[in-house]
């Protein structure tokens, strides 16, 4: 599923942001295990794995003085940053698969509607991006982050757990659920 321009285009999305490497990758990983979890055909899990990598591949095209900002963003910046799935799924839709686009599209997007860019609400919004937002969430919050330090784990899982119905689809919280309980969420390793 991946090739050469693909290969590419994460390249240049590591150069240009600090600290993506680590985070895709793991986003990545937990997308697919989640998606074996929820029982989705290989294909789709190639599609994860993929669209785990790319889908902050718009933030590209973002001032990096805004991705590494150290403190609250402002209004204006906050609606910059929120452009990004939009921006990565122009880039990517006539490139990549398809769906893989349209996850990257979609990933912000909240099951009850609060999400962005277009609100979508439960099942309007394709699994793989419904996963992706579990994946990338957790990594956020258990990751050091210009404006935040890494939160323990155990609190991130009480936040899926918690917001399962609201932000994130209860059945993908469940299987997350499940893949905690057996110490199966990837790690960030100490810098």
């Amino acid at each position: 599923m991946r090739d050469l321009s693909t290969d590419i285009l994460i390249q240049v999305m590591e150069d240009v942001i600090e600290d993506l490497h680590g985070h895709v990758h793991r986003v990545s990983d937990l997308a697919v295990n989640l998606g074996t979890g929820l029982d989705l055909d290989q294909d789709d899990q190639k599609r994860l794995a993929l669209a785990g990598v790319l889908h902050d591949v718009g933030k590209i095209h973002l001032d990096p003085g805004i991705l590494g900002k150290p403190g609250p963003l402002t209004e204006e910046e906050r609606e910059l940053m929120r452009r990004h799935p939009e921006l990565g799924f122009a880039m990517t839709r006539n490139r990549i698969d398809p769906k893989v686009a349209e996850a990257i599209l979609y990933h912000h997007e909240r099951y009850d509607g609060h999400g962005y860019p277009f609100g979508l609400t439960g099942q309007e919004i394709p699994i793989l991006s419904r996963i992706i937002l579990v994946a990338d969430a957790f990594d956020a919050m258990t990751s050091v982050r210009a404006y935040q330090p890494a939160l323990p784990v155990d609190y991130a899982i009480d936040e899926i757990r918690r917001n399962a119905g609201s932000q994130f689809d209860p059945e993908v919280v469940e299987v997350f659920m499940d893949l905690a309980e057996r110490d199966l969420l990837p790690q960030v390793l100490a810098s």
